[in-house]
């Protein structure tokens, strides 16, 4: 599984605190995340302000899909963490 995590453009803070935790992050534009490219992430965290983030209902990723919304960088950190089994 990528250890390379999608991160909303507009979830700087998160993305900051994931990089300096040692995840290598990509901030991406929510448009931006087609179905092939979700194979290069090992996870994606999202705004959560859309639940239907790619905008089909019927599109399935078989990747972590983390929404932001009401969680702290250290518990989106530790989700991520978790999901990528990098504990430590």
């Amino acid at each position: 599984m990528p250890r390379r995590v999608a991160v909303e453009k507009n979830l700087s803070a998160i993305g900051d605190h994931l990089a300096q935790n040692g995840i290598e992050v990509e901030r991406v534009d929510r448009g931006d995340l087609t179905p092939s490219r979700l194979q290069g992430y090992g996870a994606v965290v999202v705004s959560g302000q859309a639940t239907n983030f790619l905008g089909m209902e019927d599109i399935k990723a078989d990747i972590p899909v983390i929404e932001a919304a009401g969680r702290t960088a250290d518990e989106i950190t530790a989700m991520v963490k978790e999901r990528l089994q990098l504990q430590g």
